[in-house]
């Protein structure tokens, strides 16, 4: 049985009495909704259903799924997860309807005609950015997170609908290649079960997670299913045994509940054991327990009785009832040591907060027809209002997704104004996220703070409970430092925004001095120092002065170039003429001296080589922190005195750094030395593994027949039996890193293996 199944028999819909029929007609076949006659039950809205129905089967005619089912089976079936969800007309006809534009001839004015307006925005928040172009996939990616999480702050019913849509695709993603399923199930991991999580939505969370998990890391989702199932009956007695003590005491006390276990779901249990270090026998609580009681009291109640039953594990104990999570999820959350030494979770709710637990989002918004959600609800919902604010400032797409997943997937921590007010923040935020938080001019001006009375630096991490007060000084700045210490997107944005600005500003004014001062120098001038510039900036497609001035104090453009941009045809006894000459002799000179793919001692390319951007030489060098290698999708970044730094374009070291100062770059001269038979580059691999005799031996050996050296090794044991091997490897490029990754992946033992 599928979860919105089981939700449709435990809360039944007061919208329409057709739910229960129409979802029985979506999964029972794809032509089922026809059989049933509309008039028989009364019910408008089961009309119209059917409308969106046949309209879909219609524009979606001939198309098959990968399956090789109808193509319409998945619009039926995500439509069968939002009418689960307890969700209005609008959203399961436009769920019924949510790939028909873009991937049909069918337009948004169709839908609009057909269907209405409301119904036409859901539609058009759900359909990706297909007509346009992008320069990668990753801008592609995040340009469609973007539309989404705009569409989600106007109707909060988009995101819903694409849970449901991206769910469906998770549960039918065996048809699709391998490296398809990993690019979505991380997609899924990274975007979408932590947008579950922000909403509430635990059963959709959890199946996302679980299903990610088992494409992501095959052999260790079998592994955890296998000792799992091994030990299910002994667990299932367990519990009951559990469960009947707590029912004769809560009875003894008068206080009615439903109590009932709930398996933790794989994902949950397997991060746990990466996190703690632990094996799976170390895992103790495997169950939550529920008890549900009727008012808020009786919570507190329960909590006392079962305490007085059973010693609670200290630090263990969570009141999300008196500070709620950010998604609204509400319970008492304690684990106790219960019967035969067992750690046992215990879970404690109203019916009320039990099904805002179950639904989530869905079950706190009420819809009316033709309208959506009240302002007064999104503020409850911090995180969304500041996904939509940093979508407007962020306009690189690596920084705009690090910031969604920022806001998505940490922990929280709640601290407190001096004036009381509750403050959720990502886990190990500092003074400086909570100023930037209260407002940036706070942020920029922050000094100290005041933790608890007693002052603190701004670097100090915030614990729950903590009561927190900014110092700010009128002319104090951020500093890059700042960037350390800082968790929260906001404040990571802000920073970088004023540094950038900063720097940019300095560049500026130090541009136009060496122009000018170079300009000073030439003798027989034929044009005037604006007139130059003016020129320079249209064949260079320079909109803006300051550009040109921020470029030449990067280093980006030399005085020469600028002045041979404007004036190619000055005579060879110009002293512009001799400044280029002079200028171009020193290059050529530094040429000679590093050639493209130089071999050091040990073998590896020193990473100098040379590329020609904007028409002039530069020197460049491969950066330390992500190790690019041949193949790998690169950019360069102009720094100061030391040329330009080449970063992979996913390093996140180059994330929110000012675009003016980045370039393309490509791996011709680095390929060419790779060619001769000398050029080697340094990369990183980490392997995680089981802890057993010989397996080291194995992976030594197959990354040696792959025809790469080792320069380094370091391997070190966990205490939960798995062992983290760290490789320092030399290669040609990423294609043999990829046939060394593929290889050790199939070695006996191993677990997970990436770049480092």
């Amino acid at each position: 049985m599928n979860p919105y199944d089981q939700l449709v028999t435990v809360n039944p819909s007061s919208d329409f009495s057709s739910l229960n029929l129409l979802i029985e007609a979506f999964r029972n076949n794809i032509n089922s909704l026809n059989d049933v006659n509309a008039d028989d039950i009364h019910d408008e809205k089961f009309k119209l259903f059917k409308k969106a129905y046949n309209f879909s089967k219609r524009v979606h005619q001939g198309q098959k799924r990968e399956s090789g089912e109808p193509y319409l089976t998945h619009p039926i079936e995500v439509a069968a997860i939002v009418a689960g969800l307890r969700m209005d007309c609008a959203s399961i006809v436009a769920a019924l309807l949510h790939d028909t534009v873009e991937d049909t001839l069918a337009t948004l004015d169709d839908i609009k005609n057909e269907f209405g307006e409301e119904v036409a925005l859901i539609v058009d928040g759900l359909t990706k950015l297909g007509k346009l172009s992008f320069k990668s996939s990753e801008e592609f990616e995040a340009e469609n997170i973007r539309k989404m999480i705009v569409a989600m702050a106007k109707d909060i019913r988009v995101i819903i609908i694409k849970l449901a849509d991206r769910l469906h695709n998770l549960r039918t993603l065996d048809f699709l290649t391998k490296e398809k399923q990993i690019k979505i199930a991380q997609e899924t991991i990274d975007i979408y079960a932590p947008l579950a999580n922000r909403l509430g939505i635990f059963f959709i969370k959890s199946e996302l997670e679980d299903l990610s998990f088992k494409y992501l890391n095959p052999e260790a989702y079998r592994d955890l299913s296998f000792k799992i199932n091994k030990k299910k009956a002994e667990r299932e007695n367990y519990i009951e045994k559990v469960i009947g003590i707590l029912k004769e005491n809560l009875e003894k006390h008068n206080l009615k509940a439903e109590i009932y276990g709930r398996p933790k779901h794989f994902y949950s249990i397997y991060k746990k054991m990466i996190e703690q270090h632990v094996s799976f026998e170390d895992i103790y609580d495997l169950l939550a327990l529920r008890i549900i009681v009727n008012t808020e009291t009786e919570c507190y109640e329960a909590l006392g009785l079962v305490h007085s039953i059973w010693k609670p594990v200290s630090g263990r104990i969570k009141d999300y009832i008196a500070m709620p999570k950010a998604n609204l999820y509400r319970s008492l959350h304690s684990t106790v040591i219960g019967p035969e030494g067992m750690r046992v979770e215990i879970q404690i709710r109203t019916k009320q907060m039990h099904f805002i637990d179950e639904f989530g989002i869905a079950a706190h918004w009420k819809y009316k027809e033709n309208m959506s959600f009240e302002k007064s609800d999104l503020d409850q919902f911090n995180w969304l209002r500041q996904l939509v604010e940093y979508q407007k400032e962020l306009k690189d797409p690596r920084e705009f997704l690090d910031s969604v997943r920022i806001d998505l997937f940490q922990e929280e921590v709640y601290v407190f104004t001096p004036k009381g007010k509750v403050i959720a923040l990502p886990k190990d935020s500092t003074p400086i996220d909570f100023a930037y938080y209260i407002h940036t001019e706070i942020g920029d001006k922050a000094m100290g703070a005041i933790v608890n009375g007693v002052i603190v630096p701004l670097r100090q991490k915030l614990s729950n409970g903590d009561i927190v007060e900014i110092i700010t000084k009128e002319d104090h700045r951020p500093s890059k430092d700042w960037l350390k210490y800082a968790k929260s997107s906001k404040a990571l944005s802000k920073i970088r925004s004023y540094i950038r600005q900063t720097e940019r500003d300095e560049s500026i004014v130090a541009g136009k001095e060496i122009l000018e001062r170079e300009f000073k120098k030439l003798g027989n001038r034929k044009i005037d120092f604006k007139e130059m510039v003016n020129i320079a900036m249209q064949k260079l497609s320079i909109k803006d002065e300051e550009d040109l001035y921020a470029g030449l104090g990067y280093g980006k453009y030399l005085p020469s170039f600028i002045f041979l941009t404007a004036v190619p045809d000055f005579k060879k006894t110009d002293r512009l003429s001799l400044i280029t000459r002079k200028t171009e002799g020193v290059i050529n000179k530094i040429l000679k001296r590093i050639k493209p793919g130089a071999v050091s001692r040990r073998g590896i390319a020193t990473g100098e080589a040379v590329i020609s951007p904007f028409g002039g030489d530069l020197l460049y060098k491969l950066a330390g922190c992500c190790h690019p290698i041949p193949g790998d999708d690169i950019v360069g970044f102009i720094s100061r005195g030391r040329g330009v730094i080449v970063h992979k374009s996913d390093c996140k070291n180059i994330i929110g750094v000012d675009e003016n100062r980045l370039i393309k770059v490509g791996w011709k001269a680095a390929l060419e030395s790779s060619k001769s038979g000398l050029g080697f580059f340094e990369t990183k691999i980490k392997i995680i593994t089981e802890d057993k005799k010989g397996i080291l031996a194995n992976i030594v050996t197959l990354i040696s027949e792959k025809g790469a050296n080792i320069s380094r090794a370091q391997v070190r044991t966990l205490k939960d039996g798995r062992a983290v091997h760290l490789f320092d490897i030399e290669v040609k490029d990423n294609a043999q890193v990829d046939l060394i990754i593929s290889g050790i992946k199939a070695v006996k033992g191993v677990i997970k293996v990436n770049r480092g």
